[in-house]
């Protein structure tokens, strides 16, 4: 089952001082939603097609390239984050990870002379909602076409992008949390789509072959891309500084950077594929640039089809790279109440966003909790800490153009947490947080337990009215424990969640909605 869609773009040109409009016949493919795999899907981008601005640029391309053979200066493209979460706000990516994203970007857009940034005061926005966390594509539709703004990059960030790691459409990028780890490609190849750049094996999407045997001449009605350069820029990504590539799904490239095994092309001639191209499919570790070709059909479209981005013209202030964030409190293992945490650190010139992690270990992994503020040095920490623990904590410092934190010796600081409110012995020993909550009827919750020691335990759900739901023996363990609570039976209300042990019993309310 197909749908049809038609992309609006718009763009300015010296060679054409009107705004000219185009519609670009794109079709996807709907199945690939409910084929594909959370956790890596086998269709890494979703985004096909050629774009119509592409095929203008070739056509002036001579001209263009003429009147901007000189031009090497910096162009800055604005970014808006749309975070996406469930309907209750659970799932979020962490913004320092967005962060974290965005700035190895730039380092791919390095030779490409193009840096990102954040829109100061509007660099990121959260969204609720269930259908576009994990969408189709009609879900896609509704999400950028309700929330995306004109004059900037809007990346949205959600949990599963129509079976896809990412694509590129209606002028946003839209990428899948699992896809989004240090080192990643996926941004910086939907960004380039974004800015008009087709997969180097264009025309091979959606085709199965024989790579042991010649290609066919056309692949419906579109030229296969030859080895002698002959047809280069009528076939493939239409540009001749990359090389032939008819690989249409994820490939590990070899010490060369190159595809592991051979094409033909439709003379016979083997090939491999060029590894290192950032908008072919070769796995993260290999794809590290774009060509000089491909740079300047990127550079030519941020002038034109994209030009209402070019508010900043000139590099801005950043934050001192030898500047670390000096913590206030609590340091030197100060005693804190365990679900009371309050953190306070001096500011940083320049700095706007500070990333907030707690861990149980120095080297912040794994992390208890996280979080980036806007605009301010201190933070009460909303989520329950574990109880009679050494504790570590920091803070990194970005700014909207500053997204990179080079400096590793960053201060840590060590708390120890207490219950000073205990009331029983249980308490002192045990901390639990029951997540999410509110929780939508049929979805499951998950009660957290942090323990200092061994402990059997029964788990018990009784309604408002005092009846028991259920009951099971579980055993905790010191250190964490996740147990979860399935409300597949439960309506919507208010129900008691109750842990007994030998050394008491702790009591958690959970509203079940619809």
């Amino acid at each position: 089952m197909r749908l049809l869609y038609f992309i609006h773009y718009r763009f300015k040109s010296s060679v054409h001082m009107q705004a000219i409009r185009y519609s670009l016949l794109f079709f996807v493919s709907l199945t690939s939603f409910f084929a594909q795999a959370q956790v890596q899907p086998d269709n890494w981008c979703g985004t096909t097609g050629m774009s119509p601005w592409l095929e203008w640029y070739h056509q002036h391309k001579h001209e263009i390239v003429s009147d901007r053979n000189s031009d090497t200066a910096w162009i800055y493209a604005p970014v808006t984050f749309h975070i996406v979460g469930t309907n209750t706000g659970f799932g979020y990516y962490p913004l320092d990870q967005a962060i974290r994203a965005l700035c190895e970007m730039n380092e791919q857009y390095t030779e490409a002379r193009i840096k990102f940034y954040m829109v100061e005061g509007d660099g990121v926005r959260y969204h609720d909602n269930q259908s576009w966390y994990i969408h189709d594509w009609a879900g896609g539709d509704e999400m950028i076409n309700s929330e995306r703004i004109d004059g900037r990059l809007n990346a949205f960030i959600v949990q599963d992008p129509a079976g896809n790691c990412g694509y590129s459409w209606q002028d946003a990028i839209v990428i899948g949390k699992n896809c989004s780890g240090t080192g990643n490609s996926t941004w910086a190849h939907e960004a380039g789509h974004h800015f008009s750049l087709p997969h180097p094996f264009y025309g091979w999407e959606g085709t199965d072959w024989d790579y042991s045997q010649p290609a066919p001449s056309e692949i419906d009605g579109y030229q296969v891309e030859k080895t002698n350069g002959t047809n280069c820029y009528d076939s493939g990504d239409r540009f001749c500084d990359t090389k032939p590539d008819y690989l249409n799904y994820r490939w590990q490239c070899d010490e060369n950077a190159e595809s592991t095994f051979f094409q033909k092309d439709p003379e016979g001639v083997s090939f491999k594929s060029d590894a290192s191209l950032i908008m072919g499919y070769s796995y993260d570790e290999c794809a590290s640039r774009f060509t000089p070709e491909q740079i300047e059909a990127m550079r030519t479209n941020l002038n034109t089809q994209h030009a209402d981005y070019l508010v900043i013209t000139e590099d801005q202030p950043g934050i001192d790279d030898n500047l670390n964030v000096e913590l206030v409190s609590p340091v030197d293992s100060q005693l804190t109440q365990y679900n009371n945490v309050s953190l306070l650190w001096n500011p940083v010139p320049g700095a706007t966003y500070y990333a907030v992690e707690i861990s149980l270990n120095p080297n912040m992994q794994p992390r208890l909790y996280n979080n980036t503020v806007y605009n301010q040095t201190s933070l009460d920490v909303e989520k329950t800490m574990p109880n009679n623990r050494l504790l570590y904590w920091r803070v990194r410092a970005y700014s909207e153009w500053d997204l990179c934190q080079p400096n590793d010796s960053v201060q840590t600081g060590v708390f120890k947490t207490k219950n000073f409110a205990a009331t029983s012995e249980l308490e002192s020993l045990v901390t639990t947080e029951l997540l999410p909550n509110p929780v939508a009827e049929g979805l499951p919750a998950r009660l957290n337990v942090f323990s200092d020691l061994n402990l059997d335990a029964v788990l018990d759900i009784h309604d408002a009215a005092g009846r028991l739901i259920s009951a099971r023996n579980v055993r905790i363990y010191t250190g964490e424990n996740s147990f979860e609570i399935a409300t597949d039976n439960l309506h919507a209300g208010v129900y008691l969640i109750s842990l007994r042990t030998e050394k008491g019993t702790m009591l958690r309310r959970l509203v079940v909605g619809r």
